[in-house]
């Protein structure tokens, strides 16, 4: 786990609105379909203005409260244009990785990334734009923004 400032992202996909306990039960859950229909729908071909990188993104945004709380999640890439684009500015994360097989990764990282918020005072989690970084088909960072 690391602290950096992230200066500036775009991210542009497709999104849902879902909640943690929705994403608990395998037949209510959101987010699996979602990454599906990302691929069944080829969406990165229809997405303008992409950037020069590889990687796919799982942003977690518009929290409406905390972890308890809806909040929408998209399914996407880096852009170089604002337009129809989540939006990262010059904000503060705590960066956690894992290695293994996806999408396992994610689930049992992000339940180590609640543990360590429960257990660990010296980070308050800012619930801003979260978000996945899948740096290869076997690796993934999660950036937790922080106050």
């Amino acid at each position: 786990m690391k602290v950096t400032r992230v200066k500036k992202l775009m991210i542009s996909g497709i999104s849902v609105v879902t909640n943690n306990e929705l994403e608990m039960s395998e037949e209510n859950g959101k987010i699996a379909s979602l990454w599906e229909e990302y691929f069944s729908k080829d969406i990165y071909k229809k997405t303008f203005d992409k950037a020069k990188s590889d990687f796919m993104y799982g942003v977690y945004s518009n929290y409406e409260s905390d972890d308890t709380g809806n909040y929408k999640v998209t399914v996407g890439v880096e852009v170089t244009k604002p337009k129809n684009a989540i939006v990262i500015e010059d904000k503060k994360y705590l960066v956690f990785t894992k290695q293994g097989e996806l999408p396992m990764i994610v689930t049992d990282l992000w339940e180590e990334i609640w543990e360590f918020f429960e257990k660990n005072s010296d980070y308050e989690r800012a619930f801003g734009v979260d978000f996945e970084k899948f740096t290869n088909e076997d690796e993934v960072e999660i950036y937790v923004s922080i106050k």
